[in-house]
């Protein structure tokens, strides 16, 4: 069991009775023996926490009440919770008006949880004054669970800074040791050697006089974590069946089938370097494909490090693959089975930093045996805060396309081309949203009200 920190932020006024805010690191919570608590209520001396911060850091009770601009892309993010949880800061926001932002991410982890990772940015006064924080989340852990270990890592992150202001003197920090008063070995062994399954499945129906459909859908997945090797395995699959009826003697049915499989493993070299291996297997009924089975050796670069993941991320890869096809109907090309080799190469940038978030990716890929049936692949997306209230999004993608070998020879019939049972010919594919909006009017989101459902 792990060592509980806790804090508490007491609010002292003469007309109303002191409010006392606490809370603890309660994932075994009863197992409490022991707590050692060190109460601040006075400034802080130049000894101890002063230090830490930088020289043009204010002195303590030159600050009011902590302005907090939260931006939080991660499982747990509650924000009515967390505003209940966290009273003694000023939500604001904007940004541009915090006087600490947080970023906080998430990046799945071999056992099917998440590593959170809390960056703190200090502004303003606590320019400079920066940290980062990260735990991980179990698989399978409630979102009260998650909301409420997020809540803990953020009030002991927010310690530093509340410290520095007029009420850090109202700052209480205690330590709650648990049994034995040691933190458990992360090496302890492990009954399931770091494997991770997951199985799922899903139905649907509906229907009227007219018409009616079924559908469903299953899943398979399975991995296994280490600092050395990746592994993932997964397979999912669905169907449907749609009826229509068209006039008193015609009915139209429509079935489409959609499997697909993969396997990758993957080593680690260092800290910017991994080589993999990977296995796809496909059979779709709208694209004309019975089986198509691809295999590939995979050599992939990070420019940062690995463990700059969270926030940003410049990877290019490279492959070459055995592609082995078995088709449904003739193609146009007069197959019905063929084995190809082709390569493939990625590059992709993403990144989340205080001004928002950006992302952008181009692939490439060609048949070896004819360059000239090849795919390029352009995608960008960003969400930027243009100044205070003003934020701008959009999402850009477009794809040239000169690689389907799969066209069914056949005609499409109407029913094909409206309910999309075939796919089609085209030289192109692209895509794109756009979104502006600004918000005006009080800085201040610190009031949670939860009447009338909004």
């Amino acid at each position: 069991m792990r060592p509980n920190v806790g804090l508490v932020c007491r609010e002292r006024g003469i007309a109303s009775p002191a409010r006392r805010y606490r809370y603890g690191l309660t994932a075994h919570g009863s197992w409490l023996l022991a707590a050692l608590s060190v109460s601040l209520f006075a400034s802080p001396s130049p000894a101890n926490a002063q230090d830490s911060l930088p020289p043009h850091s204010p002195p303590a009770d030159t600050v009011g009440t902590l302005n907090l601009f939260l931006d939080c892309r991660a499982p747990g993010c509650d924000f009515n919770y967390l505003r209940t949880q966290l009273t003694w800061v000023n939500y604001v926001r904007d940004r541009t008006a915090a006087q600490v932002h947080v970023i906080v991410t998430a990046l799945g982890t071999g056992s099917g949880g998440n590593q959170i990772s809390l960056e703190f940015i200090g502004s303003r006064e606590f320019a400079g004054v920066d940290d980062e924080v990260k735990y991980d989340t179990p698989n399978g852990a409630s979102g009260d669970e998650l909301r409420t270990e997020l809540s803990r890592v953020l009030k002991v992150g927010l310690a530093r800074y509340v410290l520095r202001t007029r009420f850090g003197r109202n700052l209480v920090v205690s330590y709650l040791a648990t049994r034995g008063g040691a933190a458990p070995s992360r090496t302890a062994k492990d009954p399931w050697d770091y494997w991770v399954f997951s199985v799922g499945f899903s139905g649907s129906l509906n229907g009227q006089s007219q018409s009616n459909s079924r559908s469903g859908s299953g899943s398979f997945y399975a991995s296994r974590t280490t600092a050395a090797w990746k592994f993932r395995a997964n397979l999912s699959g669905s169907t449907s069946r749609s009826s229509y009826q068209l006039d008193d003697t015609t009915n139209f049915i429509a079935r489409v089938h959609s499997y697909s499989g993969g396997l990758i493993q993957v080593r680690s070299i260092n800290d910017h370097l991994s080589l993999g291996a990977s296995a796809s297997v496909t059979s779709s009924s709208q694209q004309n494909i019975d089986l198509s089975l691809r295999v590939a050796p995979t050599l992939e670069f990070d420019f940062f490090k690995y463990d700059q993941y969270a926030r940003r991320r410049l990877v290019a890869s490279y492959s070459v693959g055995l592609d082995h096809y078995a088709y449904t109907d003739t193609t146009i090309y007069n197959r019905i089975k063929e084995t190809r080799m082709d390569h493939q190469l990625g590059l992709s940038y993403a990144a989340t930093q205080p001004w928002g978030s950006a992302s952008a990716a181009i692939s490439a890929s060609s048949y070896l045996s004819d360059f000239g049936q090849n795919r390029l692949s352009l995608y960008t997306n960003l969400s930027l805060r243009v100044a205070r209230g003003l934020q701008l999004s959009y999402g850009l993608s477009y794809s040239r396309v000169r690689d389907q070998l799969s066209l069914a020879k056949a005609a499409a019939s109407d029913a094909d081309i409206l309910l999309q049972l075939r796919q089609l010919a085209t030289s192109y594919t692209y895509g794109g949203y756009l979104s502006l909006s600004y918000t005006f009017g009080s800085l201040f989101n610190n009031v949670v009200n939860p009447r009338m459902g909004f």
